[in-house]
């Protein structure tokens, strides 16, 4: 059957450890997987690892792992690694918890001299076992891995120990697969989340850590990237509908007023959308969310942010006498704090909600992270005056 995915290419298997130390190993594999499997095998230290110039190497190793993985081979020997300058993890620990978060298949292979020192070093901590590790924060992570996370893990002396065991573990996650197909329709899932492909799609089908709000995040950047144009046209005062002529002063000023109710309106819209809507589909702690639900409250955050752009352009096809002009004029800015709240809302949640789902920080723990839409009340004050002013000189006329 077909999904609603990118087009059809070789599955990624992303090999994670420790390069210097390694190399023998991280070489055998890569031959095995290019060569023998016919995958696509991303080690960093090969020319064919995608990179960005713009961004600095444990970004673009994060990167290619939201991006490109589709299996993860962990493999921990004796070296932790460089510890990046954001916190106390190693790279390889970061990629780990991004693969982690992303929900992809990993394989974890550990050497047997560590794993078999671990519970030496649980009830001795303080010993300092730096002629067989060059940190003991390698035992923190085969720790975490292994107890915390509790996954399955494979002991290995060699490149043949890894090669010889991933041949049978694939084997049985294409089997896996090829059962998932049979089951798998496009009947069973709901046609709001069939119109998206790519990442919106797969965390909605695939519901790895936090895929609530990360979709939440994704639905809301997706549908915000759509709207380029409408920006534009808001920044250079574009509308192509119809003009509309008003010549009663009267009708100018009940205008305005019944304009202003609107937007008051689309804010409170929006407060039910979050206050309300939002926590219902997101579901209570421990209770899974609705997918359908959490796309169906973004795409309303999306919609008032839309109608608000929409409002203020309403303004730029009105025709009224010149000295109502800078009533128009002022009354067409009140929803540009609005759009801007949005917008920040929006940039905020997506970069807080990345950075706890796939970086830098332990969510093992129960932990509560608050998001807060706080929209500025337009500032009428322009407004009052200039209708005060039109009022005394209507009144004196």
């Amino acid at each position: 059957m077909k999904y609603a995915l990118e087009e059809a290419r070789r599955p990624s298997i992303f090999v994670s450890s420790t390069c210097y130390d390694l190399k023998q190993i991280r070489q055998d594999i890569r031959e095995f997987i290019e060569e023998d499997l016919g995958y696509e095998a991303i080690l960093s230290e090969y020319d064919s690892f995608p990179i960005d110039p713009d961004r600095d190497t444990i970004n673009n190793c994060l990167r290619v792992v939201e991006q490109r993985a589709d299996i993860m081979v962990l493999i921990i020997g004796n070296r932790y690694g460089y510890i990046t300058d954001r916190g106390e993890k190693s790279i390889t620990n970061l990629e780990y918890l991004r693969a982690k978060a992303k929900g992809i298949p990993i394989f974890v292979f550990i050497d047997q001299k560590i794993n078999n020192m671990l519970p030496v070093w649980q009830k001795n901590k303080e010993m300092d076992f730096s002629s067989i590790v060059d940190s003991n924060k390698i035992f923190e992570f085969v720790e975490k891995v292994k107890d915390k996370d509790s996954n399955w893990v494979h002991e290995f002396n060699t490149g043949k120990d890894i090669i010889k065991c991933l041949r049978k573990q694939l084997a049985y996650l294409v089997n896996d697969s090829l059962c998932l197909r049979k089951h798998f329709s496009k009947e069973k899932v709901s046609p709001k989340v069939l119109k998206y492909s790519g990442r919106v799609f797969e965390l909605a089908v695939e519901k790895p850590d936090l895929w609530e709000y990360l979709l939440f995040a994704e639905v809301l950047k997706e549908n915000l990237n759509k709207l380029d144009d409408l920006r534009y046209d808001m920044k250079y005062g574009i509308s192509f509908e119809r003009t509309v002529c008003f010549e009663n002063p009267i009708e100018i000023l009940d205008y305005v007023r019944a304009k202003n109710k609107e937007l008051i309106r689309k804010n409170e819209i929006l407060c039910v959308v979050l206050n309300e809507a939002l926590k219902e589909a997101l579901g209570e702690p421990g209770v899974p969310g609705d997918a359908e639900y959490i796309i169906y409250v973004a795409e309303k955050l999306i919609e008032v942010y839309r109608s608000d752009h929409f409002w203020a352009l309403d303004f730029k096809c009105v025709s009224v006498p010149e000295m109502f002009e800078k009533l128009i004029e002022y009354a067409s800015e009140l929803s540009k704090s609005i759009i801007e709240d949005i917008e920040n809302f929006i940039d905020d949640y997506d970069k807080r909600i990345n950075e706890l789902a796939y970086g830098l920080e332990d969510i093992s723990e129960k932990m509560v992270v608050s998001f807060k839409l706080e929209l500025r009340s337009p500032d009428m004050t322009r407004i009052d005056s200039e209708i005060r002013r039109l009022e005394e000189i209507l009144l004196n006329n």
